[in-house]
């Protein structure tokens, strides 16, 4: 048995041992990338230039709006092919997408003349036979004489697009609108505009991240004092707004997917990325899976029993905001918050230097593959803009790494958040008189504690409107016996009162324990968490699937690592319906033995024993699974409070944004010098930022509550007989008989493998349904 002071990290046979590098390839190879990626964001800002990105160019490679010749032009039109005869109407029959002229602005009418590059025409002659040159006589000449020249060509009727483009008005007569919108402007125009909207709208990106943080701390404050009431309304407030954003997609089916200029196609995120057909399949199928994630929120919030998770909750305020605490657990997501912000925004900037990188090419013509020079005496008329293969790839690269970055950042501030909650575990209690006792009366306090006699079938006039009873304790007034009676639901393990105590321990947070986090996080973990922040995000959406499904089966608690699967026989017969009830349990049991061990809970393993991505993401899942008791109970119970939370504090930045891009003059005035050409995208991009910062005020609630548990089960195994000394009060009053003994639901983990658990469910799911089939089966005659 462990005499000394509880430390860590700790081997799993209980020696000590010194924090320990992991993962040291992971971390080589990221630190790698992120050097990459600031190598070719400094290039970038000394060849490239953003402005490219928002301007688009004519057949002279010079960029309108900008370029000295053509700064009073700002709009790119295409001119008519003039190859192509005049349709019906004020449109002709195609466009030459070569042919770009910059114009004031774009016509409405017929009546504008626009300078249109032609098309060239090729002469080709054949010189007399003996024809003598400067002394030089020519046995044989084939003359080739092309001519290419600009011409003033009629307009027809256009409309502006991301304040750059002239495109044609959409109309029945022809598909010139469709062709532009699947031709030039499908990807690189829209990209481009998306990119560099950002530097007119970050200011709005700013104030949305701003509201973010700030819903982000109210709602931490209101936990503190109103955790019931908030849980509860937020229960049903995420889960109707999660089912009206599931049919906002799903009605993207019904508008017009080719016509951009619709307020719902110039709202919805999905037309804004995808156009055509594609949006309107994308939008369906984001609709479908976005309601049946409402359906199960809804069966989750009905089903969901709050006074459960009051236990935990009051250990985790006591953590992240307790008497000695102070302000440094809040503090984390603001930092964590703000810091998302610089850096987003940082590799943002380097991703325009980097995708702004490109050259004019006018050296288009060419004889016998040798294309025509430019001379200093005459110039081409046609150019346009290219990128080369290796800024592509570099290009690319960045992009990946930008996705990379930001999985690794959030992973790393998890892990700090764990580091934090460990410390502060393993500080010595302080005993002090309970501050909350005083404004309880005695009687009360005696009934809390259980001192009088319980009696039971106690009915309340005005509160029991329906049959059945409660209980009541007869205690000890000033001025004779009082009967307390509980009016409320009942409390964590079924209690009638929650638990309270004359004394209180304090824990005190050391100042140094987030900067030593960080510290470690950076020294001797970088790697896995570089590591764990990838699969974490690949897989997420496979244990979000196994969360529906145990939503929708009702195998448990949402928060239980290992549920078990529903036979037929547990739940009353083998009727078809239940097997298929059945099927999806174990389909979740299958899905929890792939991917449940790779979520964020390893990170605690790691804190605790220095471990790599692969053995703690292999104990950590084993280790609760087989912890029993509350600890299996509650971890993971606060991932539902922590989804709806990350949607309602998404939700308001990202709609204040919408308002204030599109209704406030300042951005959406296209004269303007801070106007916003794409809108639509940097409201996407406010809607992403504010989602990572609620996740990181969310998580910090939802780690912290996970990492109690698990720090908790871990000392009581490997520091027995000191567990009282170092448990602040609420999980005492949540884990009651707990505290020093494992519960008989504790198992010890049988060698195996990660697929023993479902191959047992497997086979006894199979020998259900042969049961099931063969009693169906008509006698033998």
């Amino acid at each position: 048995m462990a005499t000394k002071d509880p430390t860590f990290p700790i081997e799993k046979d209980s020696k000590e041992q010194k924090r320990k590098h992991t993962d040291l390839l992971c971390n080589f190879l990221f630190v790698g990338v992120v050097g990459g990626m600031v190598a070719l964001a400094v290039v970038g800002f000394f060849t490239g230039d953003p402005r490219r990105l928002t301007h688009g160019r004519d057949y002279n490679g010079r960029l309108c709006g900008l370029d000295a010749d053509v700064a009073h032009l700002p709009f790119v039109y295409y001119c008519a092919s003039t190859s192509a005869t005049q349709q019906k109407g004020k449109f002709p029959k195609r466009l030459a997408y070569n042919s770009r002229s910059c114009v004031a602005a774009c016509p409405n009418g017929t009546s504008t003349p626009v300078p249109c590059l032609m098309q060239p025409f090729v002469n080709a002659t054949a010189l007399p036979e003996g024809s003598t040159v400067h002394n030089v006589t020519f046995v044989s000449t084939f003359n080739v004489e092309v001519t290419q020249s600009v011409a003033i060509q009629a307009s027809y009727p256009t409309e502006e697009y991301l304040g750059a483009y002239c495109v044609p008005m959409p109309s029945s007569e022809n598909n010139l609108y469709r062709e532009v919108m699947n031709g030039p402007l499908k990807e690189v125009a829209q990209f481009n505009s998306a990119i560099g909207s950002f530097r007119s709208a970050w200011p709005v990106i700013l104030g949305s991240a701003l509201l973010a943080t700030a819903l982000g701390i109210t709602y931490l404050y209101v936990l503190k004092f109103y955790a019931g009431i908030l849980l509860y309304l937020t229960l049903w407030a995420g889960t109707i707004i999660t089912l009206f954003a599931g049919l906002y997609f799903l009605y993207g089916i019904f508008p017009d997917p080719f016509d951009e200029l619709g307020w719902y196609q110039q709202s919805s995120p999905i037309f804004i990325i995808f156009y055509g057909v594609n949006a309107r399949l994308m939008s369906a199928l984001v609709g479908l899976v976005v309601i049946a994630t409402g359906v199960c929120m809804l069966f989750q919030t009905l089903y969901e029993n709050i006074d459960e998770s009051i236990g935990i909750i009051a250990a985790t305020v006591d953590c992240v905001m307790g008497q000695g605490s102070g302000i440094s657990f809040v503090v984390q997501p603001v930092i964590q918050a703000l810091s998302l912000v610089v850096l987003i925004g940082a590799m943002f900037y380097g991703l325009m230097t980097v995708a702004s990188v490109t050259r004019v090419d006018n050296q288009l013509m060419a004889m016998n593959g040798q294309y025509v020079k430019d001379e200093s005496y005459a110039h081409p008329l046609e150019a346009r803009e290219v990128r080369d293969w290796y800024w592509s790839l570099a290009l690319h690269f960045y992009m990946v790494g930008f996705v990379w970055v930001i999985v690794t950042f959030v992973s790393a501030c998890q892990w700090v958040i764990s580091y934090a909650v460990c410390d502060w575990f393993f500080v010595k209690n302080e005993i002090v008189d309970n501050p909350n006792l005083g404004a309880l009366s005695e009687p009360l306090k005696q009934a809390i504690a259980n001192r009088g006699k319980r009696v039971s079938g106690v009915r309340v006039k005005g509160v029991d409107k329906v049959s059945g009873s409660r209980a009541g304790y007869i205690e000890k007034g000033p001025h004779g016996k009082v009967l307390v009676v509980p009016i409320g639901e009942k409390g964590p393990g079924g209690r009638d009162f929650v638990q309270h105590s004359e004394k209180w321990a304090v824990k005190k947070l050391p100042c140094n324990a987030l900067i030593d986090g960080v510290a470690s996080c950076l020294w001797y973990h970088l790697g896995t968490l570089a590591v764990a922040g990838v699969v974490n995000a690949v897989t997420s959406p496979l244990r979000g699937l196994s969360e529906m499904i145990k939503a929708f089966t009702v195998t448990g608690n949402a928060g239980e690592q290992d549920a078990d699967v529903i036979f037929p026989e547990d739940e009353g017969g083998g009727t078809p319906a239940n097997l298929a009830v059945s099927g999806l349990s174990l389909l979740s049991t299958f899905l929890d033995e792939m991917v449940g061990r790779f979520s964020k809970n390893l990170f605690v393993d790691v804190v605790l024993r220095s471990t790599d991505f692969w053995e703690a993401s292999a104990d950590a899942y084993d280790f609760i699974t087989y912890a029993g008791g509350a600890v299996a109970l509650l971890h993971g119970g606060m991932s539902s409070f922590e989804t709806i939370g990350v949607v309602l504090i998404t939700a308001v930045p990202t709609l204040t944004a919408s308002v204030v891009l599109q209704k406030v003059s300042v951005f959406s005035n296209q004269e303007g010098p801070w106007y916003v050409s794409d809108p639509s995208m940097m409201v996407l991009l406010s809607g992403v930022l504010s989602f990572l910062i609620a996740s990181a005020f969310m998580s910090l609630f939802h780690m912290t509550a996970d990492s109690l548990l698990y720090v908790f089960a871990w000392s009581r195994k490997t520091f027995p007989g000191q567990m009282k000394d170092y448990c602040p009060t609420p999980m005492v009053h949540l884990m009651g008989k707990e505290i020093e003994d494992e519960p008989g639901l504790a198992i010890e983990p049988p060698k195996r493998t990660r697929m023993t658990r479902f191959s047992n469910a497997a086979s006894r799911y199979k020998t259900t349904v042969m049961a099931t089939m063969t009693a169906a089966r008509p006698p033998m005659a």
